[in-house]
């Protein structure tokens, strides 16, 4: 069970990393479509990563790490916009 989530965590991580680097290529392309859907997929697997953190059972290092992770990450989600 243990090892599930943290695969689950470690996955949505590396899921949140790969819609950020293809939403800063669709900002340079200026594809709004593809902005919009990866906007939204973004807050999804963020709003995901932290209730699954919130209710994990583990150890308060991983999740400092996590919290550190969704801190930043979140930070990026308010600076992305779509271009007018």
């Amino acid at each position: 069970m243990q090892d599930t989530l943290r695969q689950n965590i470690s996955d949505l991580e590396n899921e949140i990393l790969h819609i950020e680097e293809n939403m800063i290529e669709f900002l340079r392309m200026k594809y709004e479509e593809g902005i919009k859907t990866s906007l939204h997929r973004l807050e999804s697997d963020l709003k995901y990563l932290s209730i699954l953190a919130n209710g994990a059972p583990i150890d308060k290092n991983e999740d400092r790490r996590i919290r550190d992770f969704l801190r930043t990450h979140y930070n990026k989600l308010q600076k992305l916009s779509v271009p007018a």
